[in-house]
């Protein structure tokens, strides 16, 4: 279609004055740019972050105690095939999403991108919502690995002893002052160090999945149970307690409580399918790194595409080759609603090594899972100093901005980091029971659940983004389909469907994700269950997250009276002028291009 005055509108678009943000309002309420201008209004960050810096970040991020432990807990649920289908469609609701966000941060690749994004396209009190609520799931995301980083400390001692909690706590402490250090040395630093904790974590799932293999072929000893994986491959129930060695009865012996049949094993999976959210989640770190970034508007869009297939790829090769070695009837398996589990390491890969005459690899492989916890939990204390720093500048009065949102000499924000790291303290919490997991298992079902809300936050935000172009495409001024668009920005390819997708699911996942325990409360658990309050704390986890991100929503529209922003607010949102001299993103063209592409992301 031609367009005789594209030329000029898009160049009244770049150069039409703020003077919409030079009035003198304490908070942000326009959908146009003019805000973005006062975000370093009172300091900067340092953009000294490349590309394999800012993947490393993500991927670090997204690899942690999920598949070498968690995939356990999958498998004991639904089985070995059951756990490969909850991650894959895990992995698709994180593809629909990031490649949503991907076209939104080749657009405005901006410090506290995500939480712009809902602020300008949709309302200001929903950006809000969405810095707060992210920055808080960070920070018990912190706490929640290094418990489990602990934790995972039981597997040095003779089975059935465990640490002391003193051990612990040593642990604990140790853990909290390394991350608080590894923060302060400034981003370029950090930046390296997470590059070398990426190439760790690749090396270790290549060394994991040769080492199912050859467990599988038979070098070391036997595995565990049948060889039939058809037969094993699905569970025949939700068994509540785990099957532990038996099809029909539970721990001790005792009567089991399950779902049966069909409707049994899609319940199995649907769950499974959200707990393997909390382990696929953290593509969008890269989006916080916007801030940062040395080119934003050249690696963040590339990177926003392609990260997240390589820590997903991972998630489901591992767990598919460790299905291979233990099934669901595994006693050591352990089961988030039984009265009784092993104190031994739940990893199935440190379950399948107990089944051969390998004696050396489970102590080095517990080692390398809390590095990979404790390493998770330290970049969460990175995303969310970077987000408070955002949220600070944006939302906060004079005394927040010259606190939490300043920064030292060397361009690091120390405030934010020191009081973000004051929340590590709550991992000692997990000293308080080491047989339910409870307190891990409670934090995290609110990052889940919290997380999985603003996922929806962002997908909304793109399909007023994109409503907003129609509109300009409708009164022939400019076109997500022109030339000029696809040369400056990156058109995510099957939108709106990705972002419908991806708004649909997560809404489901938070709905859904707390119906074991009320379930459970509901029919009345017996002994082979866990007792009601650790039921309760599961429904408290699951949906106390998303309960607090409306109330802060409600709470900020109603004290600053904001409105849902206007089609008409988006014309200046699209071409950000201050980024015009950036490199573009490269397009990759053929197979080359592409295997190129993913090379620079993941060197």
């Amino acid at each position: 279609m031609a367009r005789s005055k594209e030329a000029s509108t898009l160049h009244t678009f770049e150069t039409q004055s703020d003077s919409a943000s030079t009035t003198s309002s304490t908070r942000p309420t326009s959908g146009v740019p003019g805000y973005v201008a006062r975000l370093f209004e009172h300091d900067r960050l340092d953009r000294k972050l490349k590309r394999h810096h800012i993947t490393s970040i993500a991927f670090s991020g997204t690899v942690g105690i999920g598949l070498f432990v968690t995939s356990g807990e999958l498998i004991g649920i639904a089985g070995s095939a059951g756990s490969v289908i909850a991650f894959a469609v895990a992995g698709i609701v994180i593809v629909c999403v990031m490649r949503t966000l991907a076209e939104l941060v080749s657009v405005r690749p901006l410090s506290g991108a995500l939480i712009d994004y809902p602020h300008t396209f949709v309302d200001p009190a929903l950006g809000f919502a969405v810095g707060v609520m992210y920055w808080l799931a960070q920070c018990l995301c912190m706490a929640t690995l290094t418990a489990a980083a602990a934790r995972v400390g039981n597997n040095f001692v003779p089975s059935g002893q465990g640490l002391t909690s003193g051990q612990k706590a040593g642990i604990l402490g140790g853990l909290f002052v390394i991350t608080l250090l590894s923060n302060a040395l400034g981003v370029k630093i950090y930046g390296r160090l997470e590059r070398a904790v990426k190439w760790l974590k690749i090396m270790l799932i290549i060394a994991l999945c040769v080492l199912m293999i050859i467990i599988n072929v038979g070098v070391g000893g036997h595995t565990f149970g049948s060889t039939n994986y058809t037969q094993y491959a699905l569970v025949p129930s939700l068994r509540w307690e785990g099957f532990n060695g038996s099809s029909s009865t539970g721990p001790n012996n005792a009567p089991a409580l399950e779902i049966p049949g069909d409707s049994g094993r899609f319940l199995a999976i649907w769950t499974c399918i959200t707990l393997a959210m909390f382990a696929c989640m953290g593509g969008d770190y890269v989006v916080v790194t916007a801030g940062e970034a040395e080119s934003p508007r050249r690696d963040l869009p590339i990177a926003a595409r392609f990260m997240y297939l390589v820590p997903i790829s991972c998630y489901i090769l591992a767990s598919f080759l460790a299905g291979f070695n233990v099934n669901y009837m595994d006693p050591h398996l352990f089961h988030p609603w039984a009265s009784a589990n092993s104190s031994a390491s739940n990893s199935p890969f440190i379950i399948a090594l107990g089944y051969t005459t390998i004696k050396v690899l489970p102590t080095f492989l517990n080692g390398c899972f809390l590095f990979s916890a404790y390493t998770t939990g330290n970049t969460c204390l990175y995303i969310s100093s970077r987000t408070l720093f955002a949220i600070s500048q944006l939302y906060g009065n004079n005394f927040i901005k010259e606190t939490l949102g300043k920064t030292n000499s060397g361009h690091t924000p120390m405030a934010a980091i020191i009081f973000c790291s004051l929340f590590g303290f709550l991992a000692f919490l997990g000293l308080a029971d080491t047989t339910y997991n409870q307190p891990i298992l409670t934090l995290s079902a609110f990052f889940t659940g919290t997380v999985a809300c603003i996922y929806a936050s962002e997908c909304l935000a793109f399909l007023r983004f994109k409503a907003g172009l129609k509109r300009l495409e409708n009164h022939e001024i400019f076109s997500r389909d022109d030339d000029l668009y696809r040369q400056q920005h990156y058109r995510a390819h099957w939108q709106p469907l990705c972002a419908i997708f991806g708004l649909v699911a997560c809404v489901l996942i938070v709905l859904f994700s707390g119906w074991p325990a009320i379930y459970l409360l509901r029919v009345g658990a017996p002994s082979t269950v866990k007792p009601t309050s650790y039921l309760i704390a599961d429904v408290v986890g699951a949906y106390v997250g998303p309960v607090l991100f409306i109330v802060l929503y409600v709470l900020y529209k109603l004290i600053y009276k904001t409105r849902l922003q206007s089609l008409r607010d988006f014309e200046n949102a699209y071409f950000l002028p201050e980024f015009d001299d950036e490199p573009r993103a490269e397009v990759p063209k053929g197979w080359r291009g592409v295997l190129g592409v993913v090379w620079s992301l993941i060197r």
